[in-house]
C-alpha cells in the first residue's frame, strides 16, 4: 500500500503538469511510497493529453484517467480520483502548483504519530516577483485537537484543499466527498471533515505548498477569475454547506464558517466586470445567506461593506448594486493612489 495518494484534477494544464510531477518525484518521503492519480476533465489541448499518456506509461505509480465529458469543476475529478486511491492517506492538489521537498515526509510523520483523521499545513503564495508566507490567526502556533470545538479558529483557516492530508478510511467511513457541478467544493469537504474528525492536526509553522498566483490575460489563477459563472457557482456551494450544517445539526457554527467567505465573495463581486443586471441576479441569490449572517453578527469584518447592511436586510437589490459600484470606484481610486506612491 502506498503511504500517500495524490489526486490531481486537470484541464488544459500543459507544462504545469511536468513541474508539478517533478515536485512529487523529489519528495523526501520517497517517490516509490507515493501514488499520483491525474483525472483529466476532457482537455482539448494535445500537450496536456500527451503528457498524461506519457506519465501513465513511464511511471508504475502514476495513472491518468480521462473523463468523457467536461464537468467544468474540480469536484468530479477529485471524487473519481478518491475512488481509485489506494494509499493510506490522500491529498488533493491543483495541477499548476507544487509541494516543497519535505512536504509529504513531515505531513505523513505527524499524522501517523498523532493517529489523526486529517492534518493541515500552511503554504507559500508565489507571485511573479516574490514569494510570501500565508499569515493566519494562529501566528505560528501548532495545534492538535480532538474536536473542532476545542479551537474554533480552525474555521478561519483557508479551505484550500491542497494543504490537507486525510486518512482515506476517515473520508470513506463518513462519506465525505466533493460537491460536483459547483464551486466551494473545498470548503464543503473541509467543513465536513472538521465536524466529523476525532483528531485534527494543524501545523501553522510548516509551509508545505507553493500556491502560484498568476494574473496575466490567458494565464490567470482561479483567484483572479470573477465572472458570473464563478460567482454563481460559489453561491451554490455555500448553500450546500449550509444544508450540511442543517443535516449535521451544527447550525450554531454558521457564522464561524461563513463570516470570512462572505467578505471574500462580496469583494469578488465588487472587483468583477460583470454587468449590473448580473450583479443584481447574484445578490438576489446569495441574500438569504447574507441575511442569516447579519442576524448572527450585525456587521461584516470589512468596514467598506457597512453601507450594504441595511440594504441587504431590506432586500433592496437595486440599491445594493448601486452601492457595490460606488465601493468599486472608491477601491479603484485608493489603488491608484497606492500605485502612484509605490505602495502595495
Amino acid at each position: 500500500m502506498y503511504k500517500i495518494s495524490v489526486v490531481v484534477a486537470t484541464y488544459n494544464s500543459g507544462d504545469f503538469l511536468s513541474e508539478f510531477l517533478d515536485s512529487i518525484k523529489s519528495q523526501s518521503l520517497g517517490f516509490e511510497d507515493i501514488e499520483v492519480i491525474f483525472v483529466d476533465d476532457a482537455s482539448t489541448d494535445s500537450c496536456t493529453l500527451d503528457l498524461l499518456h506519457d506519465f501513465n506509461k513511464k511511471y508504475s505509480n502514476v495513472s491518468a484517467v480521462f473523463l468523457d465529458e467536461n464537468s467544468g469543476f474540480p469536484g468530479t475529478g477529485r471524487n473519481r480520483g478518491l475512488d481509485l486511491a489506494g494509499g493510506e492517506y490522500v491529498i488533493f492538489a491543483d495541477h499548476d502548483d507544487s509541494y516543497v521537498e519535505n512536504a509529504f515526509e513531515v505531513m505523513y510523520n505527524e499524522i501517523s504519530k498523532e493517529n489523526a483523521d486529517f492534518l493541515i499545513t500552511n503554504y507559500y503564495k508565489v507571485y511573479e516577483r516574490e514569494t510570501v508566507k500565508e499569515k493566519t490567526v494562529f501566528d505560528g502556533e501548532n495545534v492538535v485537537v480532538n474536536t473542532f470545538k476545542d479551537d474554533l479558529r480552525l474555521f478561519d483557516i483557508g479551505p484550500s484543499i491542497w494543504t490537507k492530508l486525510f486518512k482515506k478510511d476517515f473520508l470513506a467511513e463518513n462519506n465525505i466527498r466533493f460537491l460536483e457541478g459547483m464551486l466551494a467544493e473545498d470548503l464543503y469537504v473541509y467543513v465536513y471533515a472538521l465536524l466529523k474528525s476525532k483528531k485534527t492536526v494543524y501545523l501553522d509553522d510548516f509551509y508545505s505548498y507553493n500556491y502560484s498566483i498568476r494574473d496575466v490575460d490567458g494565464n490567470k489563477s482561479t483567484i483572479h477569475i470573477r465572472n458570473k459563472k464563478y460567482l454563481e457557482s460559489m453561491v451554490n456551494g455555500y448553500f450546500e454547506v449550509d444544508n450540511l450544517l442543517d443535516k449535521l445539526n451544527k447550525e450554531e457554527f454558521f457564522s464561524n464558517i461563513f463570516k470570512r467567505h462572505f467578505v471574500y465573495w462580496l469583494t469578488s463581486l465588487v472587483v468583477s466586470d460583470i454587468s449590473d443586471a448580473e450583479k443584481r441576479e447574484l445578490v438576489v441569490a446569495i441574500n438569504p445567506l447574507l441575511k442569516k449572517q447579519l442576524a448572527i453578527s450585525s456587521e461584516f469584518d470589512e468596514k467598506s461593506y457597512l453601507p450594504l447592511i441595511d440594504l441587504i436586510l431590506a432586500e433592496d437589490y437595486d440599491k445594493i448594486v448601486e452601492e457595490i459600484c460606488k465601493i468599486k470606484k472608491s477601491r479603484a481610486r485608493k489603488d491608484k493612489i497606492k500605485s502612484f506612491f509605490g505602495l502595495r
